[in-house]
């Protein structure tokens, strides 16, 4: 398999790809860690392929694509010279119902039409660009993950569709309000006219908890803020409570136990500089 030089687009990384008839098995060595959070998506442009998952087989021809989870065992099999492009992101950045989720990776997606058209049309000039993208990386890459939810989740699963059309309604009033520090579990039922017991017992199968996404959200949000460029003369403290943590302590807290690294640390790392504290 050969692999063209691609676009990283802040948690987004896009290549292409392509080789000859090939089987490709992959086991998720030990001590990765994080790796089962990472997923992928193949957007077929030559060939023809099969992926294998969890028991699923998912037919793909050019202008089809497939989800699958790299952090799981997985296979796939092309059965001709082939060409694709390749979509490497986190679990999290898709604000999709986990039932969602797991429906998109056991069928193909068009990409060649309705919103998968639209996603790859963006990747491909995203490619095109990658040198003169600079500092608006990290935006653009949040964006396409709006359009690959777009492209994943346009046909909830029939079994317990009225549930997930409640559970992406809800995910998405969450990322629209995030630096509300308004923003609850509570307020959310109430927005949403129901009880915050029924709310719960709508997210009880989930990843997360709504507080908890609302959490998780809220510290990629800061991450990505730390990273910009053009965000430089804000110090972590004002960035802190850009997307509402009460003090800089706290967010320092909740940020080192998502990443595992200060938040001055990420920053010097993408070469911004020492941070001043207020």
């Amino acid at each position: 398999m050969t692999c063209v030089p691609g676009a990283t687009l802040g948690r987004l990384t896009v290549f292409r790809a392509g080789g000859r008839a090939q089987l490709l098995r992959r086991l998720p060595p030990a001590g990765r860690g994080g790796a089962a959070d990472r997923f992928t998506l193949c957007l077929l442009t030559g060939g023809a392929a099969t992926v294998s998952q969890d028991g699923h087989r998912v037919r793909l021809t050019p202008g089809r694509m497939a989800l699958y989870d790299t952090g799981r065992p997985y296979e796939l099999r092309f059965e001709e010279d082939w060409s694709g492009l390749v979509l490497a992101f986190p679990r999290s950045a898709l604000s999709l119902p986990d039932s969602v989720v797991r429906s998109a990776m056991r069928s193909a997606h068009p990409f060649d039409e309705g919103p998968g058209a639209v996603l790859a049309e963006f990747v491909a000039v995203a490619m095109e660009q990658r040198t003169a993208i600079g500092a608006s990386a990290g935006r653009l890459g949040e964006a396409a993950f709006h359009l690959i939810a777009g492209a994943l989740g346009r046909t909830p699963p029939a079994h317990g569709a009225a549930a997930d059309a409640q559970r992406l309604r809800v995910l998405a009033y969450v990322r629209e309000h995030l630096a509300d520090p308004g923003l609850t579990h509570d307020a959310i039922a109430a927005a949403h006219r129901m009880a915050p017991r029924s709310l719960h017992r709508l997210f009880e199968q989930e990843p997360h908890t709504v507080t908890g996404y609302i959490r998780l959200h809220r510290l990629e949000s800061a991450h990505r803020d730390l990273v910009d460029p053009t965000l430089g003369h804000l110090s972590i403290a004002r960035i802190a409570a850009r997307w509402c943590f009460a003090s800089q302590a706290h967010f320092t807290r909740a940020f080192q136990a998502r990443y595992g690294v200060a938040p001055s640390a990420v920053r010097r790392a993408a070469g911004i500089g020492r941070d001043p504290l207020t």
